[in-house]
């Protein structure tokens, strides 16, 4: 090439590389945002009156003065068209260490909540006050083991409860 040609050229080859880089540097960027939203029917619905919590490990803080674990209170929003409100635990509701574990007792609307073996259902919400829709706390309380103490650990584990319309059976 001739002295000419490279000192005219020379300047486009470089404004074309600053370009490219330049491309190059500003790439497009893409985020995943997962969405959910849940509708429930008109005639029944149990659901979290904050629901940012579920699908989130909750922390039961130790304390080391009292030697005890705090409590999980949340509230639920309850509505049925004038049936009760049903609810077992599917698994026991226990969190676990290797071979420790902590059993953890389950209220619902102030009403102890377990798995359902007998097949009666355990009704937590009546018909009178779930059809004008009522808010409720769900407690979940870690109890103290045999010993008094709990065994040093990292413990997890999940509480599944299945809420379900019922009929109202007298006592």
């Amino acid at each position: 090439m001739t002295f000419l040609k490279k000192t005219v050229l020379l300047p486009f080859a470089i404004a074309t590389a600053a370009i490219s880089a330049q491309a190059m540097a500003d790439d497009p960027i893409t985020h995943t945002i997962q969405m959910e939203a849940v509708v429930p029917s008109d005639s029944f619905s149990v659901l979290p009156t904050d629901p940012s919590w579920i699908g989130n490990t909750q922390i039961l803080s130790y304390n080391p003065n009292t030697k005890t674990l705090t409590s999980l209170v949340k509230q639920f929003s309850v509505k049925t068209d004038g049936h009760c409100i049903s609810v077992s635990l599917l698994a026991p509701a226990v969190i676990t260490s290797g071979g420790d574990e902590i059993a953890l007792e389950v209220r619902f609307n102030n009403k102890g909540v377990w798995i359902n073996n007998s097949g009666t259902p355990k009704h937590v919400v009546e018909p009178n006050e779930a059809a004008s829709g009522k808010v409720v706390d769900l407690e979940i309380i870690p109890q103290k083991p045999a010993g008094g103490n709990y065994a040093p650990g990292k413990y997890t584990g999940n509480v599944q409860i299945l809420f379900e319309p019922g009929i109202h059976l007298l006592p």
